[in-house]
């Protein structure tokens, strides 16, 4: 009886192993590569693109300011971190 147990325990504990191993992709690996393919793919596409020296003109002044106040407040907000209390988790 106890070496069954113990065979049963020893099975339970190979396939938790394997099974943590093989977790799911993580963003990282999903993307790898992602940003080269796109830059040799725009290169492809516009191969004379360092030609073209005008301006972008896709964003104006006053939207770009916008976008650029909000991401510096971003980093302005503390937020209060309580900590982690085993009786008043919820």
């Amino acid at each position: 009886m106890l070496k069954k147990s113990l065979i049963i325990v020893g099975i339970i504990a190979t396939v938790l192993m394997v099974s943590a191993c093989s977790g799911t992709e993580t963003l990282l690996q999903r993307n790898w590569g992602k940003s080269y393919e796109t830059a040799t793919y725009n290169q492809i596409l516009n191969p004379d693109a360092d030609k073209n020296l005008k301006p972008v003109d896709s964003l104006d002044g006053q939207a770009a300011e916008n976008d650029l106040q909000r991401y510096r407040d971003i980093f302005k907000e503390k937020k209060a971190e309580q900590p982690v209390n085993l009786i008043n988790l919820k």
